[in-house]
């Protein structure tokens, strides 16, 4: 949709003083705006525009020490120069070593402050980055919360979570070390340019004159690898949205066997992103490459120049005696220089390639927290009234959601609600009714007309407060994953506990409260999973009531109550209104609920269509209002399906299902003790998860080798170049050449320059492309095992906290990509730093062995020297177990805050959530500080050791030289394979990841890929038998759930149904009749007794074809991202066209769906938000009916929809069980749609205490059923 559409749907024509954010807003959104045409970076300025005064002072300390650190090595030339005039082989051998005293004691002046530079450059840079990391993360929560809900209906919601955590990684990366090296190489390439200008600057300016190609190479290599790193950021986007709603709506998954549709849309998202980044390894390895071979290139021209202007000066008849001479001293400075400077922009590829990825990361994110919100709930604008009495209006107000702007809901609405008045809102699905609740809550505003609350407009109210008067109870409650104390206190955070009793009491909750183990204080899970449906609706209706708000909107607040607590919340709220005079709007299907409102709206296409009280509107002859009550009082109604709302003691619409790799034929205690230690016990063995992770990577075995192939071959590029130079060094202070000679051999080295860059560009582009792809290919295979291995657990693993949607999606982002570290980027840091060390130590034991065992009387220190680069960059990025621990908690939050913003946004929870996530990000602050200190203290040690090394080695070699037991030319040679050999490993070390973190996160995920699930949704073994006629018996059943076993549902539960006998279960919220249907489609097995179809165990049965036997309409219903058609063959990949849409005309959707611009090609939105209640409900009921089941389970299907929809597709459903002779298990709590049942089974504390038909029940005196049927009556 067109950024312009998104903000005329939501932009106030009354707004004044708005347009110019408004417009701002439209054009940092739009897709074709500059920004994005310069390929979606934000500035460096940007970049870190969240740094307080301390990160200030810490980049600028830091930006000190990489400058002064980077001089070191050009210093350090200087040195050299001066020392080797000073070793002229035509020097006599005694001045020698005098000589080089003086230059060896400056060496060890530049080596300490090379340690302190060191320590500066990598403390700070470490620190500040992991500061203003916590600083974006916490602004980005902060912006998401305030954001209008309209801005979730254009952007996609589940990528957001996903986004932040993927987006930190890489700004973190490019923010912290990387910039610090950065500095370090660019400082470094500055200062060898300069000293090359001053000590000879034609040959340096030749020099310099070429690096325009080498600049040009390094431009291209950038662009490609902007692109290619916005692309993988995408695709790992959309990947995180798949894992996000699939693993939080699990349930669904299972019972339509849509695991592998899951797993296969999540592979292909990983395809693309594994392409994106093996693209970017193909732009570093050619860019890299070519950019070494020009600048080669360029020093081939510049060393034939420097042997030309020696030869010149030193060799021609005519003698230079000037200052401005060239000998060999001067020569190899001005060389050397120039080219410390020049491999020190290609060392600072790492540095542009992590910022540049930063920078492309930070697009998104910064575009979404810089993005104004239209309707900032933490804004202190606005109104607020002394009083409210509550008077609402409504006047000519046009209304379209901004996903769908070309579909008005309301058009030219009026309606006026006097204070005190409580008015229903009546009419079919889609028409307006729940709309209007969202314009009074502002969730939106309208195109035009107003809605005012006492006379004040609502956009000129302060929109925190006037969400405070506002008590609203939805039909699909959400809770959030603390106890039900602080639940029913979000409603009001001032609330005392008594005042949260009291409020539950009134809900009807407190009884059923403290039946339960730990009462108040008890954890409902994500999304309240541990509670049923109607517990779940109580817990919310005590959470509006604890506000005591002056308006009221209820919408179907009691449909998932059974009879007896809705009586008496019903009861409860009638009395509480009374009492209050407070003004109510109840949005209502179930008409008998709304009888005695004040005034009844009944609606139709947008409009009013009726308006009136109960008797008034009943007078109304052939009117729409009497037309409905006659229709919902008709006998038809009463055939037998459908339910309302399912308590689902733990059969709630989202979570996930368990899968085993093992075929297990029974479920007991014992076994369930063996998985909870399995979980812990898991990987006990950290060298098992290395192993296992370089095993995984052996597919790509033909490209590690390629790989290490180009390994091999780029480290003995350093070493040969450094022979080459002392070569042509020698042959600047061989004076007994002729002019001609001299350039001669000058012209032979040249050539060989060229070579070598050829090889090392070859060499690199085929080291960066294959062990990218390797590892790419890794990474998404890990990625696609541990989501697999998550997507088929079982549903007690999901009810653990530590399980929830935010926190796996977090491993899956996280950890999967540290892996890493562990194979391809190992292997390539090993093959270099290994491969280069023995061919050093060859090519040095070759000219002077003397030399050679000195530097491996040096190797322990240049060992520590290595391995604290190494730990300097682990512990300057290394994330602890209860840092990744921090971070899934806060990603856990994170998701639940977008997937529950309405919620949110109604109960004013933003401070409260931002603030609860910015403290978890502080209680690391110290670790990082830490770390950083230690990570800057080792690499400030290793640079100076460096030196120190170098240092000692001159010393030696000078008393060597002049005793005659070395020559000038070893000497050299050593020296320039050590000193250029030093860069590849250290610029190898640059690229290193922390290897204590890759093991931390091959622990993770192994520990949830080995975890055998309990019951295996994958699994192919059982039996299949055929045909199924649908006798289904519980014998003897005992149950707990996983999460509460100390709280039995079951204890010798028995049911017999036989084959296409209708069965409804009635009872009281969590007596156990949504249990009936978790442990029939095998969501959880029993502990004792067992469940069978047809005399078999369920358990003995092959799974995915028991779920293929059964078909699930539950009352919540949840819908996936993407078209109707493809939500409606969810269930059944294989059907046609034609079956889809049969499918909705059954389902009583056909005709909504075909008025869409879109028909069945419309997209449904997140969770099918789109979509009213009714029409997702069809949608759901389509798909249940496609796959023409043997057993059909309604879990209160029909809750959600307007009478007239609830009359059609009940009349299909008793069509379509006409049609074939079909087993159906009924939860209701109306009685009034379960009276032609079979049978009727009352449920009460896990047992059937009553079972007949209907006629046997109300017969029985003192009957259960038949009191709740006369309660339902009242």
């Amino acid at each position: 949709m067109a950024p312009t559409d998104y903000v005329a749907a939501n932009s106030p024509k009354s707004l004044t003083g708005a347009q110019d954010s408004i417009d701002a807003v439209v054009v940092e959104k739009t897709p074709d705006n500059d920004a994005q045409a310069k390929g979606d970076l934000v500035s460096l300025g940007e970049l870190f525009s969240f740094a307080d005064g301390k990160d200030r002072l810490l980049m600028i300390a830091g930006t000190i020490g990489a400058v002064v650190a980077g001089m070191a090595q050009p210093l350090q030339i200087v040195l050299i120069g001066d020392v080797l005039n000073s070793l002229n082989p035509s020097d006599s051998s005694a001045s020698i070593a005098d000589k080089v005293d003086d230059a060896v004691l400056n060496y060890v002046y530049v080596a300490v402050s090379a340690m302190i530079a060191g320590f500066l450059q990598v403390a700070c840079w470490s620190t500040t980055a992991s500061r203003q990391v916590k600083q974006i993360r916490c602004a980005y929560m902060n912006s998401i919360v305030t954001k209008e809900i309209g801005w979730f209906d254009v952007n996609e919601p589940m990528q957001l979570s996903t986004r932040i955590v993927e987006a930190a990684v890489m700004i973190h990366e490019g923010m912290g070390r990387k910039i610090g090296d950065g500095v370090h190489s660019f400082s470094m390439a500055l200062s060898g340019v300069t000293i090359g200008l001053i000590k000879g600057w034609d040959m340096a300016l030749i020099l310099i004159a070429l690096m325009p190609f080498v600049a040009f190479t390094a431009f291209l290599s950038m662009k490609v690898l902007t692109k290619a790193t916005q692309t993988g950021i995408e695709a790992y986007g959309q990947a995180g949205a798949i894992a996000q709603e699939s693993l939080s709506n699990a349930r669904t998954v299972h019972t339509f066997n849509a695991l592998n549709h899951f797993i296969n849309k999540y592979k292909t998202a990983l395809d693309s992103a594994a392409q994106a980044g093996i693209r970017k390894s193909f732009a570093v390895g050619w860019g890299t490459g070519l950019m070494f071979f020009t600048m080669l290139c360029t020093y081939a021209v510049g060393m034939f120049y420097g042997a030309y202007r020696v030869a010149n000066d030193q060799l021609d008849d005519d003698k230079c005696t000037g200052s401005g001479c060239y000998d060999g001293g001067r020569v190899v400075v001005v060389f050397a220089a120039v080219l410390t400077g020049s491999m020190a922009i290609g060392q600072a590829a790492p540095s542009v390639e992590a910022v540049v990825a930063a920078r492309a990361a930070a697009y998104d994110v910064f575009q979404t927290i810089r993005r104004a919100s239209l309707i900032d709930p933490l804004s202190d604008n606005g109104k607020t009234l002394e009083h409210v009495s509550g008077t609402i209006e409504i006047k000519d107000v046009s209304f379209a959601y901004p996903s769908r702007p070309e579909a008005k809901v309301c058009s030219e609405y009026s309606l006026t609600i006097r204070a005190g008045e409580t008015v229903a809102l009546v009419g079919p699905s889609g028409s307006g009714k729940s709309t209007i609740v969202s314009l009074l809550e502002r969730f939106y505003d309208p195109l035009s007309g107003t809605v005012s609350i006492d006379g004040v407009d609502v956009r000129d109210l302060n929109v925190k407060w006037l969400r405070h008067q506002i008590g609203f109870v939805g039909q699909e409650p959400v809770l959030f994953p603390t106890t039900i104390m602080e639940n029913i206190r979000h409603g009001n955070p001032s609330a005392s506990d008594d005042q949260v009793k009291e409020a539950a009491r009134m809900a009807n909750a407190f009884n059923f409260v403290q039946r339960l183990p730990q009462g108040f204080n008890t954890e409902v899970g994500e999304r309240g999973t541990q509670l049923s449906g109607g517990q779940k609706q109580r817990i919310a209706i005590a959470r509006a009531l604890v506000k005591n708000p002056p308006i009221l909107l209820l919408d179907e607040a009691t449909s998932a109550l059974d009879t007896e607590s809705e009586y008496i919340v019903q009861k409860s709220l009638d009395q509480l209104l009374a009492r209050s005079n407070r003004t109510t709007i109840v949005i209502a299907h179930r008409l008998s609920t709304i009888r005695n409102a004040d005034r009844i709206v009944v609606h139709s296409n947008g409009t009013i269509a009726e308006i009136g009280s109960h008797s008034e509107l009943m007078n109304i002859t052939g009117g729409h209002y009497r037309k409905l009550v006659e229709s919902q009082n008709s006998p038809n109604k009463n055939d037998n399906v459908v339910s309302e709302v399912v308590e689902r003691q733990d059969l709630v619409p989202f979570e996930v299902t368990e899968v085993s790799t093992k075929d297990l034929t029974a479920t007991t205690i014992g076994s369930k003790a063996d998985a909870e230690h399995q979980d812990e016990e898991a990987l006990s063995k950290p060298s098992d998860a290395l192993a296992r992770v370089r095993k995984m990577a052996s597919p790509e075995w033909k490209f590690l080798f390629a790989g290490g192939v180009g390994a091999i071959l780029n480290a003995g590029v350093f070493p040969a170049w450094g022979v080459m130079m002392a070569k042509i060094t020698v042959l600047f202070f061989d004076y007994s050449k002729t002019e001609h000679e001299m350039v001669h051999d000058a012209r032979y080295w040249s050539l060989g320059f060229v070579g070598l860059g050829f090889i090392y560009g070859f060499s690199t582009l085929l080291q960066n492309y294959c062990f990218g792809v390797a590892s790419e290919r890794l990474i998404a295979r890990v990625r696609l095992d541990a989501f697999s291995a998550m997507l088929r657990q079982d549903i007690g693993w999901f009810d653990k906290s530590e399980n929830a949607s935010g926190a796996l999606l977090s491993r899956l982002s996280s950890d999967a990509a540290t892996l890493k570290a562990m194979t391809s980027e190992t292997l390539n840091r090993l093959v270099v730093n290994l491969t280069t060390l023995v061919i050093v130590f060859a090519v040095c034991f070759f000219f002077s062995w003397q030399m050679t065992l000195i530097l491996l009387a040096m190797a322990p220190l240049l060992t520590i020297s290595s391995f604290l680069v190494n730990k300097s960059v682990a512990d300057g990025d290394s994330t602890s177990k209860k840092d990744n621990d921090v971070d899934a908690t806060a990603g856990a939050l994170l998701t639940n805050t977008i997937s529950s913003i309405r919620t949110v946004a109604s109960l004013g929870m933003e401070r409260d959530l931002s603030d609860r996530y910015k403290g978890y990000l502080e209680t690391s602050k110290q670790t990082d500080t830490r770390a950083g200190v230690v990570a800057g203290a080792a690499f400030g040690f290793s640079l100076g050791m460096m030196l120190l090394v170098a240092a000692l080695l001159f010393y030696v070699s000078s008393r060597w030289i002049s005793k005659g037991t070395i020559t000038f030319e070893d000497m050299f040679a050593v020296l320039m394979v050590f000193s250029l050999s030093s860069f590849s490993i250290g610029s190898a070390a640059q690229g290193a990841t922390d290897p204590k973190k890759a093991q931390q996160s091959a622990e993770n995920i192994f520990k949830i890929i080995d975890r055998v699930p309990l019951i295996d949704a994958l699994s192919t073994s059982g039996h299949t038998p055929s045909p199924v006629s649908g006798s289904l018996e519980f014998h003897d059943v005992h149950f707990a759930y996983p999460s509460r076993p100390e709280a039995p549902i079951y204890q010798g539960y028995n049911l017999k149904i036989a084959p296409g006998q209708t069965i409804a279960l009635v009872g009281a919220s969590g007596c156990g009749k949504s249990t009936v249907i978790a442990l029939l489609e095998r969501f959880y097995d029993p502990y004792a007794g067992m469940v069978t179809l047809d005399g078999v165990d369920l358990r003995q049965l092959q799974l995915p074809w028991l779920r293929d036997r059964i078909s699930l309409v539950s009352q919540e219903p949840v819908l996936f991202t993407g078209t109707i058609a493809e939500n409606i063959t969810l269930g059944k990949p294989t059907a046609t066209h034609d079956d889809v849409v049969e499918a909705a005309k059954a389902a009583s959707a056909l005709d909504f769906i075909r008025n869409l611009p879109d028909g069945f090609e419309t997209d449904v939105g997140d969770l099918g938000g789109q979509f009213s209640g009714g029409q997702k409900q069809r949608i759901a009921l389509a798909r249940a009916l496609l796959r023409d089941p043997d057993i059909l389970l309604l879990d209160e299907a029909t809750s959600a929809l307007d009478n007239e929809s609830e009359k059609a597709v009940q009349d299909s459903l008793n069509r379509l069980m006409k049609l074939k002779q079909r087993t159906t298990i009924i939860v209701a709590h109306r009685l009034s749609t379960i009276r032609n049942a079979d049978l009727i089974a009352v449920t009460d504390n896990g047992i059937i205490i009553e079972i007949g038909s209907h006629d046997e029940l109300v017969q029985l005196p003192h009957g259960k059923y038949k009191e709740l049927l006369s309660r339902q009556a009242q």
